[in-house]
């Protein structure tokens, strides 16, 4: 399976488990002085809750959100809180999945099982408007599940193609770390994929997962690449929003790899000679 991030310095981190600037929620209470794993799992819940509360209010289908899943959580979320049971639950993975699809931050996080499609989603995401002397790269991660049964805290989650017409296209699917035996004393670790050892434990002399980078100019090469295979914003957004993606792709390609105006000035700044004026 695969993942593309327009930076290499980004790591395999759920969203909604990044802390700091420019993380979900930065700045909320809840966030700054509960840095408890129960804390942690508590405001998780309380996103999902909110997002099945609009989809209510909106009469919108979420798959996998039941009657009976209903009446659990009308009772509260209790169930899905205790420190006995692993979080999340597998009753919530699809409703999880519908919920990452529309960037609501989930411990989802959303790998493809075809190269090319995360190749488009590194080069369509990156920045091509530069402000660095030194040219940033763009990544594409390889992970071999191979042995992901006896993996503890990793889990490889595929939901039915139904849940999002967009999975379906994007041949997507997710892992998630499982968080289990905690109490309210527990401080929070973020953990991102790259640092779970147990990947790496029990798959002999190989590397189960790779990282490959390329320069961001290349991004709009591989743009065009993906584009003559059929993996364009069209084909990975089924309608009219994956067609106009599909449209700012072509400019992007066309214009190419830019540089800011800061770092014009900067340039122009550095080679200024006040002898020569």
């Amino acid at each position: 399976m695969f993942r593309g991030q327009p930076s290499d310095g980004y790591k395999l981190t759920p969203s909604v488990c990044r802390r700091g600037p420019g993380s979900f929620a930065y700045g909320s209470p809840r966030r700054i002085f509960d840095a408890s794993t129960a804390g942690q799992v508590a405001f998780e819940l309380e996103i999902l809750r909110k997002f099945l509360s609009g989809c209510d209010r909106s009469g919108l289908n979420v798959p996998g959100y039941t009657e009976q899943l209903s009446g659990i959580l009308a009772d509260g979320w209790g169930a899905f809180q205790s420190p006995h049971i692993p979080w999340p639950s597998t009753q919530l993975y699809e409703i999880m999945a519908v919920a990452q699809h529309y960037d609501v931050p989930t411990r989802l996080l959303d790998w493809t099982e075809r190269s090319f499609v995360a190749c488009y989603f590194a080069a369509s995401s990156a920045n091509l408007e530069i402000d660095t002397r030194e040219m940033p790269r763009l990544a594409i991660w390889a992970l071999d599940t191979t042995h992901a049964v006896h993996w503890k805290t990793v889990k490889v989650i595929k939901t039915p193609g139904g849940t999002s017409k967009n999975q379906a296209a994007q041949s997507g699917l997710f892992t998630t770390h499982e968080v289990k035996g905690y109490n309210p004393d527990d401080l929070y670790q973020v953990e991102a994929l790259e640092d779970v050892e147990e990947i790496y434990s029990i798959t002999g002399s190989h590397t189960p997962l790779v990282k490959m980078t390329l320069p961001i100019e290349e991004a709009p090469a591989l743009l065009d690449l993906c584009s003559r295979l059929g993996v364009d914003g069209s084909t990975l957004f089924p309608g009219f929003h994956g067609v106009a993606k599909s449209v700012r792709d072509w400019a992007n390609v066309e214009v190419g790899v830019r540089p800011s105006q800061s770092l014009i000035q900067e340039y122009n700044e550095d080679s200024y000679d006040p002898d020569f004026h």
